[in-house]
């Protein structure tokens, strides 16, 4: 079942099944990841590479629950010890144990992880928000690394992160908290944090300006879809959506949708891919929090539709990017057991 296949991971998660066989040194990994040498011989070099991976674990925790998972089959103690491993001294995260890059991507997930597992102790808080200062560029935006110039998908992921901890308040009034984040004593004043009374400010401005008709990743850049969801996301987790022309942003998004089904990057004819879809749709389901059942956007390839063609989106919970419905179920759920 894809239940099943998603459990063959250990201590985290990869991104699939394709290093499990190699046909160079006729290698077989069982479903317990247990490496059988059919020529006896230890020299499979497949093993640096089988590794769980920090973007793949939270991935997989969100699907999860999308597909009705309570996640009791994790090993929770594991993936807890791993991400402890991949904090680097300066805060930052690792996507995996050898050869990876180091940024703000990473620190979310691992932000992530340890909010659905309800368990902080893979993170030291303090480190992460202070790679996450370091990363505050000139623009007021965040970088990926420290020194960079500010960019959508990366001020999202440190903004998010921040929410995620506890350490900033969550400005999405819709998005009901299911647990304080690390902090569970006091909430941590965002000044103090970031080293200017301003940095909420000057972040809000150059998240605002990034808007054309649809949004910019960064000054300067084409629109793009994706941005849709990383900044306006931003703004909601910051309170402060409303500041957008949401129906000029929708007229973008939703001129991007394809023939073929989906939704590109940009207009202009540009082919369909699952992750601007994704995206699309999530900004679309964060637009429509103001109606009743979610935003109804027009279905021009559907005919014969018993509602003319209109289909409501499942709201979204911004801040870890899955339908909030299932996230609310599954924390419900963790409850009872603990009652």
């Amino acid at each position: 079942s894809d239940l099943e296949w998603f459990y063959w991971k250990h201590a985290g998660f990869e991104g699939g099944t394709f290093l499990r066989t190699d046909q160079i040194n006729n290698t077989y990994y069982n479903k317990n990841n247990n490496n059988i040498d059919t020529n006896n011989n230890n020299n499979d070099h497949t093993k640096y590479y089988n590794q769980g991976h920090i973007a793949m674990t939270y991935t997989a925790l969100c699907t999860l629950l999308t597909l009705g998972d309570d996640l009791q089959n994790i090993d929770k103690p594991s993936i807890l010890r791993a991400l402890s491993t991949l904090q680097n001294p300066n805060g930052s995260f690792q996507c995996r144990p050898s050869g990876s890059e180091c940024d703000l991507r990473f620190l979310y997930c691992a932000c992530a992880i340890s909010y659905l597992l309800e368990d902080w102790s893979g993170v030291d808080v303090d480190r992460a928000v202070g790679y996450i200062k370091s990363c505050r560029s000139y623009d007021g935006a965040f970088g990926l690394v420290s020194g960079m110039e500010g960019h959508g998908g990366s001020t999202f992921c440190a903004v998010a992160s921040l929410v995620l901890m506890g350490v900033i308040d969550n400005g999405d009034c819709h998005c009901h908290s299911h647990n304080d984040g690390a902090h569970n004593d006091a909430h941590m004043n965002g000044d103090d944090i970031l080293g200017s009374p301003s940095w909420r400010d000057e972040l809000i401005h150059w998240c605002v300006m990034r808007q054309i008709q649809g949004m910019q990743g960064r000054p300067n850049k084409k629109e793009d879809t994706c941005y849709s969801y990383w900044i306006g996301g931003t703004l909601r987790l910051l309170g402060c959506d409303h500041l957008l022309d949401t129906e000029a942003l929708k007229s973008f998004v939703l001129g991007c949708q394809s023939d073929l089904g989906g939704f590109s990057k940009l207009e202009d004819g540009i082919y369909p891919d699952l992750l601007h879809s994704f995206y699309s749709l999530s900004w679309l389901s964060l637009s429509g929090d103001d109606y009743d059942h979610g935003y109804k956007y027009k279905n021009n390839t559907t005919q014969g539709n018993d509602n003319d063609g209109l289909i409501s989106l499942n709201r979204l919970d911004c801040s870890l990017g899955m339908c909030r419905r299932h996230l609310e179920n599954y924390f419900k759920g963790q409850k009872k057991e603990e009652q």
